[in-house]
């Protein structure tokens, strides 16, 4: 007995520890990387200048921002969503921003199928993961991948677990490019039409926005009782 409170307590200390190393990490990450990159892109006028005087490379440099803050998975990507929106143009940056998100989720999937689970968890915590990994594999995989990357889900975190779904690496690419890409639209088109003061798409991409997912998710519970049923 006294055997099992000690290995209990062995794996509270271990389990803490290991949460608060990935928290420190990450709040480093966004601090010390993470807030330089949105302060950048949120001078508008600097950053506009920026892409202006650099041409393609100043648009791989963003890219390669966008990169980033997908594959860390704790920096926020409306800042670069709507900053490229006002100066880039909502089509052609929601177009690069799915790009190269595209291009992060991919590493993380690629990395996470090569070092497996117990490299997850030193990522996320075992609780959580195990709740991941439960939601997916008791229902589509591939559902569960669009499902991820349509809706206001946590679409970065889950790329590291992506690999579940036994997708091939250009299938992955495939629907997560195309999944995205609503969404960043919605930010980089809505950023935009504020600039040129026509709120009325902004609604209206509002309206569409949410009808496409109440009808998801509709669908998803549907799909979930005909199972438990």
């Amino acid at each position: 007995m006294w055997g099992l409170i000690l290995e209990n307590k062995k794996y509270i200390i271990r389990t803490v520890i290991t949460i608060s190393l990935i928290t420190i990490f990450l709040l480093a990450v966004y601090f010390f990387i993470g807030r330089p990159m949105i302060e950048f892109v949120g001078d508008r006028e600097g950053f506009q200048a920026y892409i202006e005087s650099q041409g393609t490379r100043g648009i791989i440099v963003f890219g390669m921002f966008i990169f980033f803050q997908t594959l860390s998975s704790c920096i926020p990507g409306l800042p670069f969503y709507l900053a490229s929106g006002a100066v880039l143009g909502g089509l052609e940056a929601a177009l690069i921003c799915d790009a190269f998100a595209t291009l992060g989720n991919t590493v993380a999937f690629l990395l996470g199928r090569k070092f497996g689970r117990n490299f997850l968890c030193f990522l996320i915590p075992e609780e959580r993961l195990v709740q991941i990994e439960e939601l997916i594999l008791d229902r589509n995989p591939i559902l569960m991948h669009v499902m991820f990357m349509i809706l206001p889900l946590p679409k970065d975190t889950y790329s590291w677990i992506g690999f579940y779904s036994k997708e091939k690496v250009m299938t992955w690419m495939i629907i997560t490019f195309i999944a995205r890409f609503p969404q960043i639209f919605l930010y980089t088109y809505g950023a935009e039409k504020v600039l040129e003061n026509q709120y009325g798409y902004i609604i209206a991409g509002g309206i569409f926005a949410t009808l496409v997912y109440l009808v998801l998710v509709l669908h998803i519970k549907k799909i979930r009782k005909e199972k438990d049923g």
